[in-house]
């Protein structure tokens, strides 16, 4: 169940990260057009952007750590023998969702300090691009738990987080 919840959280981040990508792509080309071609900027485009890049920069590191993209050195681990592997990998989930943990709490504290903050040229309340860092904890804990207990059950051949 975790393992298919995380498997379809992902499926819809990605659809969310190709639509966020294509709209700063979009947004971007229009605003260097319309500087140099018409000598006209988007005065709300650099914001929009950033936020957008945020967003895109911390729902894709979720994606990395379902996918196990990320780098890793796990030569070590495959000297262990199975036991010992597999405490170390346990250790290795233990310490990588007690980070995310400390993400969503401190995120959210970021969140809940800059909820009353405008920003300067769009009036978005500055909570929301700050709201990409407790999220994405929230998701790479999830993809950490289903991927490493997915490890630990899967046939020594069959290891892939999405395949």
């Amino acid at each position: 169940m975790l393992e298919t919840l995380s498997r379809e959280l992902n499926r819809l981040v990605e659809w969310v990260m190709a639509v966020l990508l294509a709209t700063l792509t979009a947004l971007v080309g229009l605003q260097i057009a319309g500087r140099f071609l018409f000598g006209y900027s988007i005065f709300w485009s650099d914001e929009l952007s950033r936020f957008l890049l945020v967003w895109g920069a911390f729902l894709g590191m979720s994606v990395g750590v379902r996918r196990g993209s990320h780098p890793a050195v796990d030569s070590f681990v495959r000297t262990l023998a199975p036991a010992p592997g597999q405490a170390v990998l346990a250790l290795s989930v233990t310490c990588s969702a007690l980070f995310f943990l400390v993400m969503v709490g401190y995120g959210t504290l970021l969140v809940e300090r800059t909820w009353s903050q405008r920003s300067p040229t769009l009036g978005l309340r500055m909570g929301i691009p700050y709201l990409a860092v407790p999220v994405a904890g929230l998701l790479m804990g999830l993809h950490t738990m289903a991927v490493g207990i997915g490890r630990r059950t899967a046939p020594e051949g069959d290891r892939g987080a999405d395949g």
